[in-house]
């Protein structure tokens, strides 16, 4: 009997690698169930196959954990974040004068080459991509590639509030007709659980603690996967380009050495649910301004309910040395002891 997703889940439980959960495996043979039921082809069948599968959740239920397992076991397919695939068709568009044949073009030459596509951390943030995203679908659709697609919302959730919304609704409608739409309806966030059993403030900047705090961002994403996010922010774009899902790495120069502003982090924060910020200096007078951008960021990333992993010169309490910034930097420091401290189960 051959060796299937079930049996690597099973797998991973014996080896303490993960803790098994009744929904979860619940999920993965839902997945397991309909893709098997779709590679068959008969007359009865055709008619009631769907396009592929629709798994939505919350932050850290191990959505993307079950889309790599099933990826790794089938063998075919490839898997994609939804920002590459989106930044790649936006590249084939631009560099075509007509949209349309671009958009059938790129998908086109995909069907040729793979008939299962997995698409991680799908989500509508903007206008560009909400007026073209039903073509994309009708495509991907016409040259008969199966869809095995991560959300953290429900399709009638995606680009909420977003202008022109009404233009979009049609694409909901295509989802929920075409796709078996699966919740994984689990409340225990796993994300939140490993951080809260791991160490998320590391001082100071060594190789020890570099090791520590890399070996950390490895543990929540798929180093194969890392992805360039654009995180729209009034009218420019800020780049990051160590993404993975809703997973952010950065420099301390880029996210407070660089302009940003209040509304900026707001934005980023509502981008990114973890954010693993990498040497932090000793805040001091020459650093003022970026003394105040990185009290800023914390800021929204509390308000945001966000979680934080930090690298520093120095231990919290002794992060700031500019003494006019003293009381302002006192709510800083308490909410990063918030955001960093060990809890216990």
């Amino acid at each position: 009997m051959s060796f299937n997703v079930i049996d690597q889940y099973n797998s991973f439980v014996e080896n303490n690698f993960i803790k098994s959960n009744d929904l979860q495996l619940d999920v993965l043979k839902k997945i397991d169930t309909i893709w098997n039921n779709n590679k068959k082809t008969n007359l009865f069948s055709n008619s009631n196959k769907k396009n592929g599968i629709y798994l939505y959740g919350g932050v850290g239920t191990g959505k993307t954990f079950l889309l790599n397992l099933f990826y790794q076991n089938t063998k075919v397919g490839t898997k994609i974040h939804f920002n590459n695939l989106m930044n790649q068709i936006h590249k084939a568009v631009k560099d075509s004068s007509t949209k349309d044949e671009a958009i059938e073009d790129y998908i086109k030459d995909l069907g040729q080459k793979f008939k299962l596509l997995f698409i991680d951390e799908m989500h509508i943030f903007n206008i560009v991509d909400a007026l073209i995203i039903k073509k994309i679908f009708f495509f991907l659709s016409k040259y008969k590639i199966f869809l095995i697609i991560s959300s953290n919302f429900h399709p009638e959730d995606l680009y909420k509030d977003g202008l022109q919304r009404n233009d979009f609704m049609p694409f909901i409608q295509l989802v929920k007709k075409n796709y078996n739409i699966i919740n994984i309806n689990i409340n225990k966030d796993y994300r939140r659980e490993t951080l809260n059993q791991s160490k998320t403030y590391f001082t100071p900047i060594n190789q020890e603690t570099i090791n520590e705090f890399n070996k950390l961002f490895n543990r929540f994403v798929d180093s194969s996967h890392i992805t360039t996010i654009n995180v729209k922010s009034n009218s420019r774009e800020i780049i990051f380009d160590k993404c993975s899902s809703n997973i952010l790495m950065t420099d301390f120069d880029k996210i407070c050495e660089e302009n940003l502003s209040h509304q900026d982090y707001d934005n980023i924060a509502k981008t990114f649910k973890l954010i693993f910020l990498n040497n932090v200096p000793e805040l001091n007078k020459d650093r003022k301004d970026s003394c105040r951008r990185f009290i800023s960021l914390i800021d929204m990333l509390y308000k945001n309910k966000c979680s934080i992993v930090i690298l520093a010169s120095k231990p919290i309490n002794s992060l700031n040395n500019i003494k006019s910034l003293t009381e302002e930097f006192k709510r800083t420091s308490s909410r990063l002891y918030e955001m960093t401290i060990v809890k216990p189960d």
